[in-house]
């Protein structure tokens, strides 16, 4: 039978844990009081308490070894195992997977770089449980998965710009402009990287192009298959927010907290929307 490994910022329900059966290999956050594997080690509320508190935190990719010891008993009790992670471009966790995979000498496992993170990569763990089920083999779950790359769409509004400047994922004369200016940033996922997408002028107004960005692209695309929306800490903001999103779309919408790694990028009040096109 094909196992699923997946890393931790997939961020599942613990239902889909138990549903598809997930191991999942944790990433680690690391503050000047220790190493925590996320949602291990340290859980989302004692995380955006300390962050809260003003405790600074970065993150880490697992090691090899964690690969190891996820995979080898898997392999033992005779699976094959189909291995999804968040983007190479933001993490090395696909390299530490690999090497695992090298170690243990064995051709039972596929590692896939999902070119994604958050609830865009757990789409495409929800899609190689649906193609395990019929029967596919881990060389069509690499195939159809990487046939979604172009499917699929995340788009963030973080709070404070501070932590994306600290991470190196926007510049500090981009931060500069847009503090002096009173603007939001709205992040793309976009095929593995987090790119700026457009400046925001106000809280309400941007969460609300984020739907409008959402309407436009699934335009283009022949429509929209399935959305959700993410939160931080802002547990309220986030539920409101689902709710207009399945107001405006007329869809069922789940709503997935990012835990700890993502958390050290997009801080304490991150609003997000991610869905999947037709084409």
């Amino acid at each position: 039978m094909i196992k699923i490994v997946i890393d931790s910022t997939a961020y599942p329900t613990d239902e889909e844990i138990k549903e598809m059966d997930l191991t999942i290999v944790p990433l680690y956050v690391t503050s000047n009081k220790g190493i925590y594997r996320e949602r291990v080690d340290i859980s989302d509320e004692e995380f955006y308490k300390r962050l809260k508190d003003g405790e600074e935190f970065s993150r880490s990719q697992p090691s090899t070894n964690d690969f190891v010891e996820a995979y080898k008993p898997l392999i033992e009790q005779g699976h094959e195992i189909v291995s999804i992670h968040i983007s190479s471009i933001l993490s090395g966790t696909v390299n530490a997977a690999n090497a695992a995979k090298e170690i243990l000498g064995t051709d039972k496992i596929t590692v896939i770089d999902s070119k994604s993170t958050s609830v865009n990569l757990l789409y495409k763990v929800i899609k190689a449980f649906e193609l395990i089920k019929n029967g596919a083999t881990r060389e069509k779950i690499k195939d159809e998965i990487e046939k979604m790359h172009p499917k699929v769409h995340g788009f963030f509004l973080p709070m404070n710009i501070d932590l994306l400047i600290k991470g190196g994922r926007i510049s500090h004369l981009q931060g500069k402009i847009t503090t002096a200016l009173k603007l939001y940033f709205l992040l793309y996922l976009n095929e593995g990287r987090i790119d700026l997408y457009k400046f925001g002028r106000t809280r309400n107004g941007s969460k609300e192009e984020l739907i409008k960005i959402a309407k436009d692209i699934s335009q283009k695309r022949r429509g929209i298959e399935r959305i959700d929306t993410i939160f931080s800490a802002n547990d309220e903001e986030g539920e409101e927010f689902r709710k207009r999103v399945e107001d405006e779309f007329g869809l069922p919408v789940k709503k997935y907290r990012i835990g700890p790694v993502l958390g050290t990028h997009l801080g304490l009040e991150s609003i997000g929307i991610s869905f999947t096109t037709k084409e």
